[in-house]
């Protein structure tokens, strides 16, 4: 189901769907996990379907894209979708064309954090050649991501992905690197959110008393909100859970509308102490 755009105040923010992909929870959390405590057993004999989301943030003159992703090339790159997939919707550029966006109207492209579906659409092929997506636009990814040792792996072994979406980018002196916060002006600022990675960041935007937050993955599942102990495989157990309970007090204090890179929006509210997804 689609998410029509909302306001945050005076700022648009409309999130765009790039295809529903089954996610094998065991894959996710570890095949020892007892994951029975979390999820219904259904949940955990069948794949569920989860969206990959790009969001579109308008602030004024202000375009910026968060985690621009590619259904095609995750489809080359992690394999095909079962039988009882959703049929995969248009490509982001034919999306942001349909909200009356170009993609040289981007001015801004914020990634959360350095996993291929939240990058894999900064670049597209053009009469053979691979160019940047939104050829207007500043790419801002967090530092430690881009030196963590699989990244640099990647990027010495020549990566295929990698060098044909960071690697174009970083040829072209298009990347920014982020340590730390920064604000992007029109009420949209940067945040460090580590644990999913070392770098992972989160987009804020603030209009008119509202408060939106594009969290990546800080959270995969409502499960994980409402259980912030339950963590990916690969992440930083502690620290993630650090950034998970200040961001649960944060958000339920600011009734603020939360954006997960692979959930529709929600809210998180603290009902003694404990964080329940809405």
């Amino acid at each position: 189901m689609a998410v029509p755009p909302f306001k945050i105040g005076a700022t648009l923010v409309t999130v765009l769907n790039l295809g529903d992909f089954a996610i094998n929870l065991y894959d996710i959390f570890g095949k020892d996990t007892d994951l029975s405590r979390y999820f219904d057993p259904k949940e955990l004999a069948t794949p569920p379907f989860m969206p990959s989301n790009t969001i579109l943030i308008e602030s004024g003159r202000r375009k910026v894209l968060v985690d621009p992703g590619d259904h095609q090339r995750l489809i080359s790159a992690y394999g095909a979708q079962p039988p009882n997939a959703p049929a995969a919707p248009p490509p982001l550029s034919e999306q942001l064309g349909a909200a009356g966006v170009d993609l040289a109207d981007i001015d801004t492209v914020v990634i959360t954090h350095l996993h291929y579906d939240h990058f894999a659409g900064v670049t597209r092929m053009v009469g053979g050649r691979t160019v940047p997506s939104f050829p207007s636009a500043r790419y801002i990814i967090p530092k430690k991501d881009w030196e963590m040792a699989e990244i640099a792996d990647s990027r010495n072994k020549g990566d295929k992905d990698l060098a044909e979406t960071l690697g174009v980018l970083e040829r072209e002196k298009l990347l920014s690197f982020l340590d730390g916060a920064q604000d992007l002006g029109g009420g949209v600022t940067i945040t460090p959110s580590p644990g999913e990675s070392p770098g992972h960041q989160t987009v804020c935007v603030e209009s008119g008393g509202a408060t939106c937050y594009c969290v990546g993955d800080l959270y995969h599942l409502r499960e994980e909100v409402e259980h912030p102990e339950l963590v990916a495989a690969w992440a930083d157990r502690l620290v993630l859970l650090q950034s998970r309970n200040a961001f649960s007090k944060r958000a339920s204090r600011e009734t603020a509308l939360v954006v997960p890179g692979h959930m529709r929006p929600g809210r998180i509210r603290l009902r003694g102490g404990t964080p329940v997804w809405s």
